[in-house]
């Protein structure tokens, strides 16, 4: 197609795809170009329905007008063409075990070199082998660029509709065959590696496909030759079918691995073809009104149809996978330009629906200062309400509320400036521990404070009692170790002995002397150990922690 058209086609837009063209196209509309040796056939589909069917047997003018009347219809609808006609050449090949990413730029590589760059042409990549160095599987297929598949082509490319792109019934025969088999209910049938698919077309001839485990690896069409009678037809199926299976066995194929045989062909053909000839496990002769049937297919055939042409485009055509979509460099550029316009679509939809929550993030966030402030609203009136009963009561009570201030505070004050001897006896409790008893504890404030100190000292006697202690040596011991701990607890004082008990020296006490050597604002404090370990000093103690 020349650029000029191209952007005819592309003003026919708008130069975009808007929202009810993509709703036209997704709805399903779409039209089928199958072309062969004896004719063209245009389908016009929706879904899996066929509007109308329209059979012109050459490209003259009056007949392509014809069928751009039928196109007219929707011109929004796409248009797939489907080729089965003599003119296609299949060639399987082998590529070393490169790279999954490296073979399909070695097949393109070999494609443009074996064939012409006319040729319409692709490749369908069959597998690796599974023993040995894992070569690569492929088959080139190509179609020639003759002036009648040109014809239909130009056609085709000049018109408003999209150009979908090119198949083959003999490679999208493997979906076909597929799903004839699921709804058959034969896809578990007999195990047979190999499948024989025939259909008897109107404008090709008898189309024969081989698959083997599910891929196509062989493909021929033969013409009618004789009268047209059943008897003569079906007489051509089995001798065309019989030449294919003698040439399969070159293909490795082995009748011990199973053959199963479906036929399109009209009731009157069937009753004529000798099924027994084939060696297959199971055959099956269909006419193309029973596929149409199986393949849930509306207003393809009727009961008396006699030809696959229309069954097998509708089912093309209504199939969202393909097997292999050929192009040419025309259409390659029509896609390229509806690719992005689509996307540009896409990207608008993206763009608004992100624009859409950003908006309604803002909403939110509004909705939820607004609650915010609603809430902050209530509580500033419950506590207005608060404040002014408050007053009231203050106001009827004659309370002095300055004085009232003034009282807490001096409160507060003093509550800092208490005194406790219960810090220093908690430190004491970690050296005096059962069996020894504490009897008694007496404290007094020294009144005679030094002026460089904020609080007055504390005196503080403890009366400890040494159960089971018999013995001087027992009491030496206890004493001593009383006396240790002291020093690890007291740390920053000298502490020492001056004096002994009764029964261990001549004096009557012990008394133990620890100066603070350390910068606390400290007087020395005594301690006196007596007869029953009497403990007196006088310590300088903080304010208890509040709870």
């Amino acid at each position: 197609m020349e650029l000029a058209k191209l952007k005819e086609r592309v003003k026919a837009f708008g130069g975009v795809l808007t929202r009810a063209q993509l709703g036209k196209v997704a709805s399903g509309s779409r039209f089928v170009l199958f072309i062969g040796d004896e004719g063209v056939i245009l389908v016009h589909l929706k879904d899996n329905v066929v509007l109308s069917r329209q059979f012109v047997p050459d490209g003259s003018e009056q007949n392509l007008q014809e069928l751009r009347q039928s196109l007219s219809v929707d011109d929004k609808a796409p248009v797939l063409v489907v080729i089965d006609n003599l003119d296609q050449t299949f060639v399987q090949q082998t590529l070393p075990p490169v790279s999954q990413f490296s073979v399909s730029k070695l097949i393109r590589r070999r494609l443009e070199r074996d064939f012409g760059v006319s040729d319409i042409k692709g490749y369908l990549l069959l597998g690796r082998e599974e023993t040995g160095r894992r070569d690569w599987n492929f088959m080139m297929v190509s179609i020639e660029r003759s002036a009648q598949i040109a014809l239909w082509l130009d056609f085709v490319a000049d018109l408003p509709n999209r150009f979908q792109g090119v198949y083959l019934v003999s490679v999208e025969a493997e979906l076909i065959i597929k799903k004839l088999k699921q709804a058959m209910g034969t896809s578990g049938e007999g195990g047979s590696e190999w499948m024989f698919f025939v259909s008897h077309n109107k404008v090709g001839g008898f189309r024969q496909v081989i698959l083997h485990n599910g891929r196509i690896i062989f493909t021929r069409m033969a013409q009618p030759i004789g009268e047209s009678t059943p008897e003569v037809i079906a007489g051509n199926i089995e001798q065309e079918m019989l030449s294919t299976i003698e040439y399969m066995r070159r293909l490795s194929f082995d009748a011990a691995n199973g053959l199963d045989v479906y036929i399109i062909a009209s009731g009157a053909i069937r009753a004529a073809i000798d099924s027994s000839k084939f060696g297959a496990r199971t055959t099956h002769i269909l006419t193309p009104y029973e596929v149409a049937q199986y393949l849930n297919i509306e207003g393809a055939t009727q009961p008396t149809d006699q030809f696959g042409d229309v069954v097998l485009a509708a089912a093309i055509g209504a199939s969202r996978l393909h097997v292999l979509k050929l192009s040419t460099p025309q259409t390659q550029q029509i896609d390229l330009f509806y690719q992005i316009f689509v996307y540009q679509r896409m990207a608008a939809a993206v763009i608004g629906l992100g624009l859409f929550a950003y908006a309604g993030s803002i909403a939110y966030d509004m909705y939820a200062a607004y609650t915010d402030k609603r809430v902050l609203d209530q509580k500033k009136v419950a506590e207005q309400h608060k404040l002014q009963s408050l007053q009231q009561r203050i106001a009827s009570g004659h309370i002095d509320v300055e004085a009232t201030n003034d009282l807490v505070d001096i409160y507060q004050a003093l509550q800092r400036q208490i005194l406790s001897p219960l810090p220093f006896i908690a430190k004491v409790e970690t050296v005096i521990k059962p069996p020894i008893v504490v009897k008694k504890v007496d404290w007094s404030l020294d009144q005679n404070t030094p002026p460089t100190m904020s609080l007055p000292k504390m005196t503080v006697v403890l009366s400890l009692e040494f159960p089971g202690i018999t013995s001087v040596d027992a009491f030496r011991v206890v004493s001593r170790k009383i006396l240790s701990d002291v020093k690890k607890t007291f740390d920053g004082y000298d502490v020492s002995f001056t004096k002994l008990p009764p029964g261990y020296a001549e004096s009557d006490k012990l008394e133990m002397t620890f100066n603070d050597t350390t910068t606390l604002p400290a007087a020395h404090p005594n301690v006196l150990l007596e007869a029953d370990l009497t403990i007196a000093g006088k310590v300088i103690t903080t304010t208890p922690a509040k709870e």
